[in-house]
C-alpha cells in the first residue's frame, strides 16, 4: 500500500512537471519562437497540471501532521495553488472559446505557472526547511476579507457571462 506522503510526492511531481512544461511553452508563445506546436503544448500541459492539482492538494492535506491546515505556510500553499488553478482555468476557457494566444494570454498562463511553482517552493520550506523563496511570508496568512471575495466572485461571473455572450454572437 502506498502511504499518503508518497502519493503526495508523486502527485506533486506530476503537477509541477506539467506546469513547468506549460510555462516554458507559454514563454515560447510570448517570444513567438520555437515550433508552431508551442501553443498546443502550453495548453495541454496546463490542463494536465490542472487535473493533477486536486490530487496534490488532497494528498498534501492528508499527509500533513496535525489536524490538516493548522500551519500558516500550509494555508498559504492552498491559497496560492487555488489562485493558480483559477488562472489556469481562465486561460483554458479563453482558449476554448477561440481567444488568440496574445501577450496577455501567455502572461496569464505564466503567472499561473509561477504561482504553482511558488507553492512547490513553499512545500520544500515546510517539509525540509529549505527553499529559494526568501520573500514568502512564513507566519502570515494572506486572506481576503469576505466582501472582497464576494466582489471577485461577482466580477468573475460577469466576465464569464460577457465572454459567453460574445462567443455566442461571433
Amino acid at each position: 500500500m502506498i502511504s499518503s506522503p508518497t502519493l503526495h510526492v508523486i502527485s506533486t511531481e506530476l503537477t509541477i512537471g506539467m506546469f513547468a512544461l506549460s510555462g516554458v511553452a507559454f514563454l515560447l508563445c510570448l517570444l513567438q519562437k520555437g515550433p508552431l506546436s508551442r501553443e498546443a503544448v502550453a495548453h495541454w500541459a496546463l490542463l494536465g497540471g490542472l487535473l493533477a492539482t486536486p490530487f496534490a492538494i488532497l494528498t498534501g492535506i492528508d499527509s500533513a501532521p496535525g489536524d490538516g491546515i493548522d500551519n500558516p505556510l500550509l494555508a498559504n500553499k492552498v491559497l496560492l495553488s487555488m489562485t493558480s488553478a483559477g488562472l489556469a482555468i481562465g486561460v483554458l476557457v479563453r482558449r476554448k472559446w477561440g481567444g488568440e494566444a496574445d501577450i496577455r494570454h501567455a502572461c496569464t498562463g505564466m503567472i499561473s505557472v509561477g504561482l504553482m511553482l511558488t507553492t512547490a517552493g513553499m512545500g520544500g520550506e515546510y517539509s525540509r526547511n529549505e527553499t529559494l523563496l526568501f520573500f514568502v511570508p512564513k507566519e502570515t496568512v494572506l486572506i481576503f476579507p469576505i466582501w472582497a471575495s464576494i466582489l471577485l466572485i461577482i466580477l468573475g461571473i460577469v466576465i464569464i457571462a460577457k465572454s459567453a455572450i460574445q462567443h455566442r454572437v461571433s
